[in-house]
């Protein structure tokens, strides 16, 4: 254990129930997330205070091994640990939190432990040491002895505040200086105090609020107002902005600061964002943070993001090569889907929650193929969405499972959309009736109570941090499509979505055009027009009512959507009997 090693102390015990010595440990920061905690206490075993200090030394290098290989993937793996980029504002908190800390160790030493004249004297060549050490470092620069010592130092310490420091960075030697003369400043003080002369350390000057701070005060400003995922995004490109810009006041970033950002995460050689996500989603949730910020007092400055008169840009043929394709399941593939692992009920490829729910396997894909439903929406089903009104089944995509719109029962996770226009009641397709989709809805309604999941394989775990419906189903069924059946990049589970959207466009080609927005609202999508939407009004009304638009006129245009290309799995009864249930 390093005696200038503020990371590590040893302390008493918390409550004095013990006279041994504790070590107290901090982790560092880049992998608090993984150890679940910021510190780690451990006894020392013993009361007497030198070897406390040796049995110390052993316990951390002992940590330090177990969280060197957590701390080499948070920093060369994780996509969000990238290294912070210096300025004069981040070298001068580093310093300042260095001097501080030494103030603290000063302090506590002289105040909670006292000195003999043996640990003063030690001290004291301590003191000559460093001295001679930094003088070095500010005289010769990089060609002193002691600038490898300085430079592990200050590395190590910035990482446990939290940032990358790296020595390609160009205020790396500034950083470096900047250390020494604090560290020389440091010791100085000591060695008067070593004399009796109470002399104070220099005190940092506030900085006012800084980025991280508005992780927290954005996540409890935005918790039940967004989902969680949408919290998520806006807080990782933030954390991103921050290792970009430095931990610094948020009346400190100009607008130059943000292009500066923007560019650099575009141009990125390895994970750059594209064109749309840098000028919509990534500049929105930077404008409402700092937006947020000013509401809260916690800044002054005009909101930076608004002086972004222009962003950054690339060739139209980088941009390109950006995207990523999206693309919709052919006839073959769906036949090829259908014939496939997927849909033996008695494959042993299946593990987990997949391997014994048989109705999400044979149910999922075909309901996504005749509908064109998200796949959040067809793992949320439960027996409530379905009701028969005139003979005709029919499908309510929608968060609440009570008549009274209550919310779901508490063992259940909340349910979401992806927006408003994607709630709607429709009439299950004529192929899933004729597969026994009819049958199988009235003998799960006879068995269950209406807020039972219709697949429970796609029931999240119970504590989740962000639970989210149907994990397994749809990792599942990606990889499958994906790498099983060899479809490649740009298939999934929205594939089955553009390719129901191709047949209502053949449809329309083949029958006629239908009337305006009902594809839309068919597959959820926003509407076109205000004016469109009272056909649906009265449709969903029939529900509660009987009256209204009548569920058979909507069914007779679903009807057109046909699968004769495509070579469907045998009803649902006779599959179900190959698996003996």
């Amino acid at each position: 254990m390093q005696e200038n090693d503020v990371s590590v102390r040893i302390i008493p015990h918390p409550s004095g129930r013990s006279k041994n010595w504790y070590v107290r440990i901090t982790v560092p920061v880049a992998i608090q997330s993984l150890i679940g905690k910021k510190e780690v206490r451990r006894t020392t075993g013993t009361a007497d205070r030198t070897r406390a200090r040796a049995e110390a030394a052993r316990i951390e290098a002992e940590l330090r091994a177990q969280w060197q290989p957590l701390l080499d993937d948070a920093r060369y793996a994780n996509t969000d640990a990238h290294d912070t980029i210096l300025s004069p504002a981040l070298i001068q908190q580093i310093c300042g939190a260095w001097l501080a800390s030494w103030e603290f160790t000063d302090r506590f030493e002289r105040t909670e432990w006292g000195l003999d004249d043996e640990e003063l004297a030690a001290v004291e060549e301590f003191c000559r040491y460093s001295d001679a050490a930094m003088r070095s470092v500010l005289a010769q620069g990089k060609a002193g002895k002691s600038w490898p010592d300085v430079v592990e130092t200050v590395t190590e310490f910035a990482g446990d505040m939290g940032y990358l420091v790296h020595p390609t960075d160009p205020l790396f030697p500034d950083l470096v200086r900047s250390f020494a003369k604090a560290e020389k400043t440091a010791q100085e003080i000591i060695a008067l105090r070593n004399r009796g002369d109470d002399l104070a350390f220099p005190v940092t000057e506030p900085r006012g609020s800084v980025l991280s701070e508005m992780v927290a005060a954005y996540e409890e400003h935005r918790a039940g107002a967004v989902t969680p995922k949408t919290i998520s995004k806006n807080v990782s490109i933030w954390r991103r902005f921050v290792a970009f810009s430095g931990d610094v006041a948020l009346d400190s970033i100009t607008h130059a600061d943000i292009y500066n950002f923007l560019s650099a995460r575009l141009k990125d050689p390895d994970d750059g964002w594209s064109q749309g996500y840098v000028d919509g989603h990534a500049k929105r949730a930077l404008r409402d943070m700092f937006a947020l910020a000013r509401t809260q007092g916690r800044m002054s400055a005009p909101n930076p993001v608004n002086g972004v008169e222009t962003t950054p840009t690339l060739s139209r043929k980088e941009q390109e090569a950006r995207k990523r394709p999206r693309y919709p399941f052919s006839a073959q593939q769906l036949t090829e889907l259908f014939a496939s692992e997927w849909y033996d009920p008695g494959a042993t490829v299946w593990t987990g929650k997949m391997r014994g729910d048989l109705a999400a396997r044979y149910w999922g894909p075909l309901i996504a193929t005749c509908h064109g439903s998200r796949v959040r929406e067809v793992v949320q089903l439960v027996s409530h969405d379905f009701k028969v009104v005139h003979g005709v089944l029919l499908m309510t995509i929608q968060t609440s499972l009570l008549d009274d719109g209550e919310s779901e029962l508490e063992a259940l996770p909340e349910r979401s959309l992806k927006n408003a226009s994607t709630y709607r009641t429709v009439p299950v397709h004529p192929t899933l009736c004729a597969l026994g989709f009819r049958e199988f809805i009235d003998s799960f309604q006879e068995a269950h109570a209406p807020t039972t999941p219709l697949f429970a394989s796609a029931v999240p775990l119970a504590g989740g941090r962000a639970p989210v419906w149907g994990r397994p189903y749809e990792q599942a069924l990606l990889r499958h499509v994906r790498d099983r059946l060899g479809f490649g990049n740009g298939f999934g589970n929205h594939s089955f979505r553009h390719q129901v959207e191709d047949r209502i466009r053949a449809a329309q080609v083949n029958n006629g055009v239908w009337p305006a927005g009902l594809a839309e609202f068919y597959t959820g999508r926003k509407l076109p027009r205000k004016a469109d939407q009272q056909i649906f009004r009265e449709q969903s009304s029939a529900i509660d009512y009987g009256e209204g638009f009548k569920p058979q006129h909507l069914l007779g245009y679903v009807g057109q959507i046909t699968f004769d290309d495509v070579v469907l799995p045998v009803p649902y009864s006779q599959w179900l009997a190959r698996a003996g249930k």
